[in-house]
Protein backbone atom coordinates (compact mmCIF):
# COMPACT_ATOMS: atom_id res chain seq x y z
CA UNK A 1 0.00 0.00 0.00
CA UNK A 2 2.73 2.60 0.83
CA UNK A 3 4.28 1.94 -2.60
CA UNK A 4 0.99 2.74 -4.39
CA UNK A 5 0.63 6.00 -2.44
CA UNK A 6 4.13 7.05 -3.54
CA UNK A 7 3.27 6.16 -7.14
CA UNK A 8 0.04 8.23 -7.01
CA UNK A 9 1.90 11.17 -5.50
CA UNK A 10 4.48 10.92 -8.26
CA UNK A 11 1.77 11.10 -10.94
CA UNK A 12 0.12 14.03 -9.18
CA UNK A 13 3.42 15.93 -9.09
CA UNK A 14 4.05 15.21 -12.80
CA UNK A 15 0.51 16.32 -13.72
CA UNK A 16 0.90 19.55 -11.73
CA UNK A 17 4.24 20.23 -13.42
CA UNK A 18 2.69 19.63 -16.87
CA UNK A 19 -0.15 22.08 -16.12
CA UNK A 20 2.31 24.73 -14.94
CA UNK A 21 4.40 24.25 -18.09
CA UNK A 22 1.33 24.48 -20.33
CA UNK A 23 0.19 27.73 -18.67
CA UNK A 24 3.71 29.16 -19.01
CA UNK A 25 3.78 28.33 -22.74
CA UNK A 26 0.38 29.98 -23.29
CA UNK A 27 1.56 33.08 -21.45
CA UNK A 28 4.64 33.34 -23.67
CA UNK A 29 2.65 33.18 -26.90
CA UNK A 30 1.39 36.51 -28.27
CA UNK A 31 -2.05 35.57 -29.55
CA UNK A 32 -3.64 37.53 -32.38
CA UNK A 33 -5.49 40.50 -30.92
CA UNK A 34 -7.24 42.02 -33.91
CA UNK A 35 -10.59 40.98 -32.52
CA UNK A 36 -11.26 43.44 -29.74
CA UNK A 37 -13.99 41.58 -27.90
CA UNK A 38 -16.63 44.31 -28.25
CA UNK A 39 -15.97 45.36 -31.82
CA UNK A 40 -14.39 43.97 -34.95
CA UNK A 41 -13.14 47.39 -36.09
CA UNK A 42 -9.62 48.27 -35.03
CA UNK A 43 -7.21 50.97 -36.18
CA UNK A 44 -3.47 50.91 -35.56
CA UNK A 45 -0.99 53.74 -35.95
CA UNK A 46 2.41 52.07 -35.80
CA UNK A 47 5.54 53.52 -34.27
CA UNK A 48 7.87 53.49 -37.29
CA UNK A 49 9.91 56.54 -36.33
CA UNK A 50 9.75 59.61 -38.57
CA UNK A 51 7.38 57.84 -40.96
CA UNK A 52 3.79 56.64 -41.49
CA UNK A 53 2.20 53.18 -41.32
CA UNK A 54 -1.43 52.40 -40.42
CA UNK A 55 -3.74 49.39 -40.37
CA UNK A 56 -7.52 49.27 -40.47
CA UNK A 57 -8.93 45.89 -39.47
CA UNK A 58 -12.59 45.72 -40.49
CA UNK A 59 -15.42 43.73 -38.88
CA UNK A 60 -15.61 41.03 -41.56
CA UNK A 61 -11.86 40.36 -41.34
CA UNK A 62 -10.67 42.63 -44.15
CA UNK A 63 -7.48 44.67 -43.74
CA UNK A 64 -6.39 48.01 -45.19
CA UNK A 65 -2.77 49.06 -44.86
CA UNK A 66 -1.94 52.71 -45.46
CA UNK A 67 1.78 53.35 -46.00
CA UNK A 68 4.59 51.14 -44.71
CA UNK A 69 7.29 53.27 -43.11
CA UNK A 70 10.92 53.33 -44.20
CA UNK A 71 12.99 50.51 -45.68
CA UNK A 72 14.58 49.82 -42.32
CA UNK A 73 11.14 49.65 -40.67
CA UNK A 74 9.79 47.16 -43.23
CA UNK A 75 10.85 43.85 -41.61
CA UNK A 76 9.64 44.96 -38.18
CA UNK A 77 6.30 46.07 -39.61
CA UNK A 78 5.84 42.68 -41.30
CA UNK A 79 6.53 40.95 -37.98
CA UNK A 80 4.11 43.20 -36.11
CA UNK A 81 1.32 42.58 -38.63
CA UNK A 82 1.84 38.82 -38.38
CA UNK A 83 1.73 38.98 -34.57
CA UNK A 84 -1.57 40.84 -34.87
CA UNK A 85 -2.95 37.97 -36.90
CA UNK A 86 -2.85 39.56 -40.36
CA UNK A 87 -2.71 36.87 -43.06
CA UNK A 88 -3.82 38.95 -46.05
CA UNK A 89 -4.27 42.62 -46.91
CA UNK A 90 -7.26 43.53 -49.04
CA UNK A 91 -6.13 47.06 -49.95
CA UNK A 92 -2.63 48.48 -49.66
CA UNK A 93 -2.43 52.26 -50.05
CA UNK A 94 0.74 54.17 -50.90
CA UNK A 95 -0.28 57.75 -50.18
CA UNK A 96 2.74 59.14 -52.06
CA UNK A 97 6.19 57.91 -53.11
CA UNK A 98 8.49 59.30 -50.40
CA UNK A 99 10.72 56.77 -48.66
CA UNK A 100 9.21 57.38 -45.22
CA UNK A 101 5.85 56.19 -46.57
CA UNK A 102 6.72 53.48 -49.10
CA UNK A 103 10.18 52.33 -48.01
CA UNK A 104 8.77 49.23 -46.36
CA UNK A 105 6.27 48.44 -49.12
CA UNK A 106 8.43 45.84 -50.91
CA UNK A 107 8.68 43.88 -47.64
CA UNK A 108 4.89 44.03 -47.18
CA UNK A 109 4.10 43.03 -50.76
CA UNK A 110 6.42 40.02 -50.57
CA UNK A 111 5.12 38.89 -47.16
CA UNK A 112 1.33 38.98 -47.65
CA UNK A 113 -1.26 38.18 -50.31
CA UNK A 114 -2.62 41.56 -51.46
CA UNK A 115 -6.02 42.12 -53.08
CA UNK A 116 -5.19 45.43 -54.72
CA UNK A 117 -2.82 48.35 -54.49
CA UNK A 118 -3.81 52.03 -54.51
CA UNK A 119 -1.19 54.48 -55.70
CA UNK A 120 -1.19 58.29 -55.95
CA UNK A 121 0.01 58.06 -59.54
CA UNK A 122 2.87 60.48 -58.94
CA UNK A 123 6.16 59.30 -60.49
CA UNK A 124 8.98 60.23 -58.16
CA UNK A 125 11.58 58.16 -60.02
CA UNK A 126 13.35 57.04 -56.84
CA UNK A 127 14.98 53.67 -56.28
CA UNK A 128 12.51 52.82 -53.54
CA UNK A 129 9.55 53.54 -55.83
CA UNK A 130 11.08 51.48 -58.64
CA UNK A 131 11.65 48.59 -56.23
CA UNK A 132 8.04 48.75 -55.05
CA UNK A 133 6.65 48.83 -58.60
CA UNK A 134 8.88 45.93 -59.58
CA UNK A 135 7.46 43.77 -56.79
CA UNK A 136 3.91 44.79 -57.76
CA UNK A 137 4.53 43.71 -61.35
CA UNK A 138 6.26 40.50 -60.33
CA UNK A 139 3.42 39.45 -58.07
CA UNK A 140 0.76 40.63 -60.54
CA UNK A 141 -1.05 42.69 -57.90
CA UNK A 142 -3.99 44.73 -59.14
CA UNK A 143 -2.89 48.37 -59.42
CA UNK A 144 -5.28 51.32 -59.17
CA UNK A 145 -5.03 55.14 -58.99
CA UNK A 146 -8.23 56.30 -57.24
CA UNK A 147 -9.09 59.99 -57.47
CA UNK A 148 -11.36 62.36 -55.54
CA UNK A 149 -14.97 61.19 -55.57
CA UNK A 150 -14.18 57.46 -55.63
CA UNK A 151 -15.92 55.34 -52.98
CA UNK A 152 -15.71 51.70 -52.01
CA UNK A 153 -17.52 49.67 -49.35
CA UNK A 154 -15.47 47.03 -47.56
CA UNK A 155 -16.23 45.06 -44.40
CA UNK A 156 -19.02 47.35 -43.27
CA UNK A 157 -16.90 50.48 -43.76
CA UNK A 158 -17.03 53.06 -46.53
CA UNK A 159 -13.76 54.34 -47.97
CA UNK A 160 -14.01 57.77 -49.58
CA UNK A 161 -11.20 59.29 -51.62
CA UNK A 162 -10.97 63.08 -51.14
CA UNK A 163 -7.73 63.70 -53.02
CA UNK A 164 -5.91 63.98 -55.32
CA UNK A 165 -8.50 66.14 -57.01
CA UNK A 166 -6.13 66.76 -59.93
CA UNK A 167 -2.47 66.20 -60.71
CA UNK A 168 -0.40 68.81 -58.91
CA UNK A 169 2.55 70.40 -60.69
CA UNK A 170 4.79 73.25 -59.60
CA UNK A 171 3.86 73.26 -55.90
CA UNK A 172 6.39 73.43 -53.07
CA UNK A 173 6.41 69.63 -53.04
CA UNK A 174 4.51 67.88 -55.82
CA UNK A 175 5.00 64.42 -54.31
CA UNK A 176 3.36 65.51 -51.05
CA UNK A 177 0.62 67.48 -52.81
CA UNK A 178 -0.42 64.44 -54.83
CA UNK A 179 -1.03 62.38 -51.68
CA UNK A 180 -4.02 60.07 -51.52
CA UNK A 181 -6.33 61.48 -48.85
CA UNK A 182 -8.89 59.00 -47.50
CA UNK A 183 -11.88 59.08 -45.19
CA UNK A 184 -12.79 55.71 -43.67
CA UNK A 185 -16.31 55.70 -42.24
CA UNK A 186 -17.76 53.06 -39.92
CA UNK A 187 -21.17 53.86 -38.48
CA UNK A 188 -21.02 57.32 -36.95
CA UNK A 189 -17.22 57.25 -36.70
CA UNK A 190 -14.86 58.51 -39.41
CA UNK A 191 -11.08 58.54 -39.77
CA UNK A 192 -9.48 61.13 -42.05
CA UNK A 193 -6.09 60.00 -43.37
CA UNK A 194 -4.14 62.84 -44.99
CA UNK A 195 -0.73 61.49 -46.06
CA UNK A 196 1.73 64.37 -46.47
CA UNK A 197 -0.80 66.77 -47.97
CA UNK A 198 0.42 70.38 -47.99
CA UNK A 199 -1.23 73.77 -48.63
CA UNK A 200 -1.80 73.35 -52.38
CA UNK A 201 -3.58 70.01 -52.14
CA UNK A 202 -5.55 71.12 -49.09
CA UNK A 203 -6.90 74.10 -51.05
CA UNK A 204 -7.82 71.84 -53.97
CA UNK A 205 -10.10 69.74 -51.76
CA UNK A 206 -12.24 72.70 -50.80
CA UNK A 207 -14.32 71.92 -47.72
CA UNK A 208 -13.36 68.88 -45.66
CA UNK A 209 -16.03 66.59 -44.21
CA UNK A 210 -16.38 65.91 -40.50
CA UNK A 211 -14.16 63.19 -39.02
CA UNK A 212 -13.91 61.76 -35.53
CA UNK A 213 -10.18 61.06 -35.82
CA UNK A 214 -7.81 63.15 -37.93
CA UNK A 215 -4.32 62.02 -38.90
CA UNK A 216 -2.56 65.37 -39.09
CA UNK A 217 -0.87 65.86 -42.46
CA UNK A 218 2.87 65.78 -43.06
CA UNK A 219 3.93 64.70 -39.56
CA UNK A 220 2.49 67.82 -37.95
CA UNK A 221 4.31 70.29 -40.18
CA UNK A 222 3.09 73.90 -40.42
CA UNK A 223 2.08 73.41 -44.07
CA UNK A 224 -0.03 70.31 -43.38
CA UNK A 225 -2.84 71.65 -41.24
CA UNK A 226 -4.49 75.02 -40.74
CA UNK A 227 -7.25 76.43 -38.56
CA UNK A 228 -9.83 76.37 -41.36
CA UNK A 229 -9.36 72.65 -41.88
CA UNK A 230 -9.60 71.88 -38.16
CA UNK A 231 -12.86 73.84 -37.94
CA UNK A 232 -14.33 71.91 -40.87
CA UNK A 233 -13.18 68.47 -39.73
CA UNK A 234 -13.99 69.18 -36.06
CA UNK A 235 -12.20 66.04 -34.84
CA UNK A 236 -12.51 64.55 -31.38
CA UNK A 237 -8.91 63.34 -31.55
CA UNK A 238 -5.83 63.87 -33.70
CA UNK A 239 -2.88 61.60 -34.44
CA UNK A 240 0.66 62.83 -35.01
CA UNK A 241 3.28 60.66 -36.70
CA UNK A 242 6.86 61.64 -35.98
CA UNK A 243 10.06 60.34 -34.46
CA UNK A 244 11.31 61.64 -31.14
CA UNK A 245 14.04 64.26 -31.60
CA UNK A 246 13.61 64.43 -35.39
CA UNK A 247 15.63 66.99 -37.35
CA UNK A 248 12.55 68.53 -39.01
CA UNK A 249 11.12 70.12 -35.88
CA UNK A 250 7.92 68.07 -36.13
CA UNK A 251 5.37 68.69 -34.81
CA UNK A 252 5.57 72.39 -35.59
CA UNK A 253 4.73 74.85 -32.81
CA UNK A 254 1.92 76.35 -34.89
CA UNK A 255 0.18 72.98 -35.09
CA UNK A 256 0.73 72.24 -31.41
CA UNK A 257 -0.85 75.63 -30.61
CA UNK A 258 -3.87 74.79 -32.80
CA UNK A 259 -4.34 71.47 -31.02
CA UNK A 260 -4.40 73.31 -27.70
CA UNK A 261 -6.67 76.05 -29.00
CA UNK A 262 -9.29 73.52 -30.14
CA UNK A 263 -8.87 71.43 -26.97
CA UNK A 264 -8.21 68.27 -28.96
CA UNK A 265 -7.05 64.96 -27.58
CA UNK A 266 -3.78 64.20 -29.34
CA UNK A 267 -1.79 60.99 -29.65
CA UNK A 268 1.71 60.68 -31.11
CA UNK A 269 3.42 57.60 -32.50
CA UNK A 270 6.60 59.00 -30.93
CA UNK A 271 5.06 57.77 -27.66
CA UNK A 272 4.41 54.29 -29.07
CA UNK A 273 1.86 52.37 -31.09
CA UNK A 274 -1.73 53.65 -30.98
CA UNK A 275 -4.75 51.35 -31.14
CA UNK A 276 -8.29 52.65 -31.55
CA UNK A 277 -11.36 50.41 -31.51
CA UNK A 278 -14.94 51.42 -32.20
CA UNK A 279 -18.41 49.97 -32.39
CA UNK A 280 -19.38 52.70 -34.82
CA UNK A 281 -20.52 55.02 -32.05
CA UNK A 282 -17.83 55.37 -29.39
CA UNK A 283 -14.03 55.15 -29.40
CA UNK A 284 -11.58 53.33 -27.17
CA UNK A 285 -7.96 54.44 -27.44
CA UNK A 286 -5.01 52.46 -26.11
CA UNK A 287 -1.39 53.54 -26.16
Amino acid sequence: MPGKRVKKNKYAILLKAAVILFVAILSAIELPNLWTGDSGFAFYAFDVGQADAFLFHLPDGENILIDAGTRSAGPGLVSRLKRLGVRKIDIVVATHPHEDHIGGMAHILRAFPVGKFWDSGYNHGSDVQRDMLSVLRGRKIRFERPKAGFKETLGGAVIEVLAPVKAMRGSESDANNNSIVLRVVYGDVAFLMTGDMENAERRSVGRFPRATVLKLAHHGSANGTDEKMLKEVSPDAVILTYGRGNSYGHPHGVVVALIRKFGLRSYATADGEIKITTDGRTLKVRQ
